[in-house]
């Protein structure tokens, strides 16, 4: 996905999408019935290959990713030549993070069942994560003509990889036949407004998340969509307005916390960018950017120790954090401690090009150190 900068006071980043590039998950009631059906098959038949391989995409589909690994596995020793069940195990290595697994999963169960269309989106799905976007747009071109059930999703997956290698004409163009295709879904408008707002064009992008919410009201999307954009626009009201309605609706998405902090700031309001960073890192507390911001509020408040902390922690996290680095060899500064802000100053220029914000500040800092 990509993120557009809302300001540089915390370094943050925001989506103005929260689509997933997995597989939309079947209702849990669903797959308990499809997981208890199967379990009676295997417990009459314990090689029934069949019974296994659709065992374990319920067990995918509730995100237990080991108990479907299992069950595609045993398909697989069950029936070696069984295509479907390598499209299974290929996700659950897929959600495991074993990638080249993965991908060669799917490939073999293309091979064994070229008719099998959900293997050619899963294996499109496993380029794209795999950030080999070339690859995911001609894969994901495919998967619309051999899996036309999934045509919508592999269309805008597809606009997504054309998104990512920054061809925004042709990521709308797939956005704009999604919504032909599906017109009450409301992540082609989320998506849509995303490259609007990358372009500049604030009010399309608004448009296009008002668009959003009327389709899907009780999704936390179209919601946090339209907040990031009514931030952008200096509304810090209305926005948190709208990350509020997005915390009631997803509390545990932290990035709505992250963002909703920054709109507190604008107001100067720093307490409550405080708590929303607490909260942030509560229910993520490997998150680097997290720290990172809430100590630029510290920093913000004069509470030099505090700040001091939360930066050392963001760069446990994440040694490679040039917005964090940067921002402690800012606070150094202040504290008139050029040495430590020297190290952070060449530690971000001596990591492999990434932030340019973080890479002409710290130039800048050396600059004025003696």
């Amino acid at each position: 996905m990509n993120c557009a900068s809302i300001g540089r006071i915390f370094g943050l980043l925001c989506s103005v999408t929260i689509a997933e590039t997995v597989a939309v998950h079947a209702d849990d009631t669903s797959n308990d019935r499809v997981i208890s059906e199967k379990t009676e098959i295997i417990a009459a038949d314990p090689a029934n290959a069949v019974a296994y391989e659709l065992r374990g995409e319920a067990w995918y589909l509730k995100r237990d990713k080991d108990r479907a690994f299992e069950d595609c596995s045993a398909a697989i020793r069950i029936d070696p030549n069984f295509g479907r069940a390598y499209n299974c195990r290929g996700r659950a290595y897929s959600a495991k993070g074993e990638r080249d697994r993965a991908l060669a999963d799917y490939n073999e169960a293309i091979r064994l069942d070229p008719g099998y269309g959900p293997s050619y989106t899963s294996r499109a799905l496993e380029y794209f994560n795999r950030r080999d976007f070339d690859l995911a747009i001609t894969a994901f071109t495919e998967a619309v003509e051999r899996n036309p059930k999934q045509a919508y999703f592999a269309i805008v997956m597809r606009g997504e990889a054309y998104a990512a290698k920054g061809d925004t004409d042709r990521a709308v163009a797939d956005y704009d036949e999604a919504m032909r295709r599906n017109p009450s879904a409301a992540w082609p408008y989320e998506l849509r407004s995303t490259a609007h707002f990358e372009k500049g064009e604030f009010d399309a992008a608004l448009d296009d998340c008002n668009s959003a919410v009327r389709l899907e009201p009780k999704s936390a999307g179209g919601h946090y969509c339209r907040a990031v954009v009514l931030l952008k626009k200096d509304d810090a009201d209305g926005a948190i307005r709208e990350f509020d309605e997005v915390t009631r609706i997803a509390p545990a998405f932290v990035k709505a916390y992250l963002a909703r902090a920054v709109a507190w700031h604008k107001k100067g309001d720093d307490k409550h960018a405080i708590a929303d960073f607490d909260e942030a890192i509560r229910l993520q507390p490997g998150n680097s950017t997290a720290y990172n911001n809430r100590a630029a509020a510290f920093r913000d408040m004069g509470e030099h120790d505090r700040a001091l902390a939360d930066y050392n922690e963001a760069i446990r996290l994440d040694p490679n954090n040039q917005v964090a680095l940067v921002n402690r060899g800012l606070l150094y500064m202040k504290l008139s401690d050029a040495k430590h802000a020297r190290a952070d100053f060449n530690s971000v220029l001596a990591l492999p090009p990434g932030d340019q914000w973080a890479v002409d500040t710290a130039r800048e800092g050396l600059g004025f150190l003696k």
